[in-house]
């Protein structure tokens, strides 16, 4: 049987709510640097980061993100009424936590609302914060408690939803930029001097190729795995979905698959000719600094898991190399072979 201290919780915590949330006759106000508003149900809600994340896990050591990992409730939890004395309940109920210095029960919100503008549903979530789980609750706000977006759970709650589950799976793939396929090649030249490191040489107006040397499951995908996050398992696939080349000259070059191989013997006694699938010609010379060229890859991981599917955008790898610039004497003219002899 409920204490008389118990029975007064949900009164005292109707006034807990509106002096915390600023909330009066459901007008939507600014409390303590909290945004809160109340919806049409009437339901507090407070956007809000959580101001303890815990401690990030970080499986596997991969590049993507994902919410921060669990922090244990408290072992000894304690009911504060205004008037009276503080008495120990139950620290859970029905998969909730009790919090102390909120004075009720977070659960994690199933089915989860969209994120506020701007958040990511792969590393926080919506929890509810209610009052007390008691037979006699009804729709009333009273019982129903007050909404939070927070990026990490709070302390108890051991469970994610699908996409912070997939926002933890993300983060176990490695992902690295790919090898820069290139022609003209990194080699010594024949009018290079003794022990001249290998470098890229080409000329104004000649086809540059571009393509993915030796790609690999880490440089290009695909990486499929399937694990196991606060009780929510998850198949996720990363792969490269946009690869775009910059010439250091101001050029910039989107490729959609990973380029044609430059093939050195076939192209020997033949004219120049620009790449099928991605290429570009210098429109300057580089004047004695070699120009960089980078090769950015655009990462995202399509997953499924708890009934429900998504992409995660993953932060992006990036590659680089040099090349030497210079300008040919002859005008519109191709000598078959000048493009990549020495």
């Amino acid at each position: 049987m409920l204490t008389s201290n118990v029975r007064r919780f949900l009164a005292a915590l109707v006034a807990l709510c509106l002096v915390s949330a600023g909330v009066f006759a459901g007008t939507a106000a600014v409390a303590a640097g909290n945004n809160c508003w109340t919806d049409e149900s009437g339901n507090v809600i407070c956007d809000v980061e959580a101001t303890d994340p815990g401690n990030p896990e970080t499986p596997g050591g991969g590049s993507g993100t994902g919410p921060a990992g669990f922090t244990p409730g408290p072992k000894t939890c304690t009911y504060r009424p205004f008037d009276g004395e503080a008495e120990e309940i139950p620290c859970t109920v029905d998969g909730g936590w009790w919090s102390n210095s909120e004075q009720c029960y977070w659960f994690l919100k199933d089915p989860q609302p969209a994120p506020p503008p701007g958040k990511d549903a792969s590393v926080g979530a919506w929890y509810n914060c209610s009052s007390l789980v008691r037979p006699d609750c009804n729709i009333s706000r009273d019982c129903s408690g007050f909404d939070r977006w927070l990026t990490a759970p709070p302390p108890g709650i051991n469970r994610y939803t699908p996409a912070q589950a997939a926002g933890m799976l993300a983060r176990s793939f490695i992902l690295r930029p790919i090898e820069i396929g290139m022609a003209p090649q990194l080699k010594v030249h024949t009018d290079d001097p003794p022990g001249t490191a290998p470098y890229r040489r080409t000329w104004v107006g000649i086809p540059v190729w571009l393509w993915v040397d030796n790609p690999t499951d880490s440089t290009w995908g695909p990486i499929s795995r399937t694990a196991t996050y606060g009780g929510v398992t998850v198949t996720g696939k990363a792969s490269v979905t946009s690869l775009t080349y910059t010439s250091g000259d101001g050029q910039t070059i989107g490729c959609g698959g990973g380029g044609t191989r430059f093939d050195p013997a076939y192209w020997a006694n033949r004219a120049a000719q620009d790449s099928p699938t991605c290429g570009f010609r210098y429109q300057h010379t580089s004047k004695g600094t070699p120009f960089t060229v980078s090769a950015t890859s655009t990462w995202s991981v399509e997953w499924t898991g708890g009934g429900q599917s998504g992409r995660i955008q993953m932060p992006s790898t990036t590659s680089t190399t040099t090349v030497r610039v210079g300008e040919l004497q002859s005008v519109n003219v191709t000598v078959p072979g000048d493009t990549y002899q020495d």
